[in-house]
């Protein structure tokens, strides 16, 4: 890290007063650092779950039993309790009806690696862990696997919340899926620091005409409020992160690699943050046709009758590298009543670098792009033949001070320095560069001025996810 940017943070704390960090409403996230794993109340109750326990046909009176089943145990939990998962092997799991005013925290016990497993037998569209008509349920530190894939066009879902609020799916361990991985259907829904490998599986032979997600808001309903944070989501044969018909989302500090279409796509979506993720391909392992690799952000409408137009859209501090390309938005044409348009996207301070074709390209819209958007102080390192920026439509777009963001670096020195393949460190800054990674406070009224504090951006400073953290 150079020398001249720690004297201006040095000068800043001097001169001016401290910029508090920024957290999530929930307290649990920081601008700067990993997320937490949740922790039980200090008045709930605490009950447990383990292989040799029993299912009583009345609930206890008194707390501390042990269940065989975490149905059962959700069944006589009030709101505040904790759940403890012991160590063993479980079958799939089904919460419904249940609506406490705090959180019910099923969670594994200290130390230990309960298994939620599907053993191959979770039907067609059903799930080894289910949670419908519910609210304020927390899951965490569980490993959730194994579907089993029968065939192209069936199979089943790892973890899936519909008709549901206020859930918390927090450092679990995910996979082996047959469609989505996590799929959730509701409104102040958070998917923090959670594994997430091996799924849309059925879709291996690029057959079907579905295209399942490792993690997907669902797509039938309009939905608010949605965290999805710190998490490490990769080989897919379908898409990565799909955020769908959501109003106020946030993704950020993920680690997303190696899928097959599309590793963080929004649509039908407004006010949506997509902040400080890594995301990137180092195989050919997930190539649509034995072509190119997927997008690394896609923006879309595509169409459907739910939702809201593509609007405010942020897109900030990533590192986009190795992808087909690093940002597109797609003009759907498929129909439906949401206007195929997109207004005010803010597109600043991130780098993508060595995409196959366009690092950037945005297709013409249904008219003019409304609004005011801008494409501001990303480094774009293009060595594909391409161009770097690609549009059919300029009206309303400011695209300025790119590359080099902006002192004294180009095309060929873009000031870090780079080994292509060695993901550990790639973007390390240059001992003479001049350019500047995160956001100086105050530069860009839209950007996330918090980030300016963070660490130095490269792998080691995205979370890692899963149950055995």
């Amino acid at each position: 890290m150079q020398t001249s940017r720690w004297t201006a943070i040095a000068l800043l704390f001097a001169l001016a007063p401290l910029i508090a960090k920024a957290a999530g409403a929930d307290g649990s996230w920081t601008w700067c650092s990993a997320p937490a794993r949740l922790q039980p109340t200090s008045w709930g109750r605490p009950w447990h779950v383990a292989t040799w326990g029993s299912d009583p046909g009345s609930c206890p009176s008194s707390s501390g039993y042990t269940f065989r089943t975490i149905s059962a145990a959700v069944r006589c939990a009030w709101g505040g309790d904790t759940i403890y998962v012991h160590n063993g092997t479980y079958g799939p799991v089904s919460i419904s009806n249940v609506w406490p005013s705090n959180d019910i925290l099923i969670t594994n016990a200290s130390g230990e690696n309960p298994v939620i497993d599907g053993w191959s037998s979770v039907g067609d569209y059903q799930s080894i862990f289910s949670i419908w008509n519910a609210r304020h349920i927390a899951v965490q530190g569980l490993i959730i696997q194994n579907t089993g894939v029968p065939d192209s066009e069936h199979g089943g879902y790892g973890f899936k919340a519909t008709n549901a609020s206020d859930v918390k799916v927090y450092f679990n361990t995910i996979r082996n899926t047959a469609r989505h991985g996590v799929v959730l259907e509701g409104n102040s829904m958070e998917v923090v620091g959670n594994e997430i490998a091996n799924s849309s599986m059925r879709n291996q032979w690029q057959s079907s005409n579905w295209w399942d997600a490792s993690f997907a808001s669902g797509g039938s309903i309009r939905q608010w409020g949605l965290k999805f944070v710190g998490n490490d989501v990769h080989d897919s044969y379908g898409e990565c992160v799909d955020i769908i018909n959501a109003s106020g989302a946030t993704v950020e500090g993920n680690r997303v690699h190696n899928c097959l279409s599309g590793n963080v796509y929004v649509s039908n979506s407004e006010q949506v943050t997509v902040n400080r993720n890594y995301i990137y391909a180092n195989n050919d392992s997930y190539t649509r046709s034995g072509d190119y690799r997927s997008v690394g952000i896609g923006l879309a409408n595509e169409g459907v009758n739910s939702g809201f137009q593509l609007n405010n859209i942020r897109v900030t501090n990533n590192i986009v590298e190795g992808t087909g390309q690093a940002l597109r938005y797609w003009r759907s044409h498929s129909g439906g009543n949401i206007w195929d348009m997109y207004a005010n996207l803010y597109v600043g301070f991130n780098t993508f670098a060595r995409t196959q074709t366009w690092p950037v390209r945005f297709d013409g819209p249904d008219g003019n792009p409304q609004g005011w958007n801008r494409f501001r102080q990303n480094l774009v390192i293009n060595t594909s033949g391409w161009d770097w920026f690609s549009t059919v439509s300029w009206t309303n777009w400011e695209v300025s001070k790119n590359y080099n963001y902006s002192w004294g670096t180009s095309t060929t020195n873009p000031g870090v320095v780079y080994a292509g393949g060695t993901w550990p460190g790639a973007y390390q800054l240059r001992n003479d560069a001049s350019i500047r990674w995160t956001v100086p406070p105050w530069s860009e009224w839209d950007a996330p001025n918090q980030d300016y504090y963070c660490q130095n951006r490269n792998l080691g400073d995205w979370s890692y996810g899963g149950a055995l953290r």
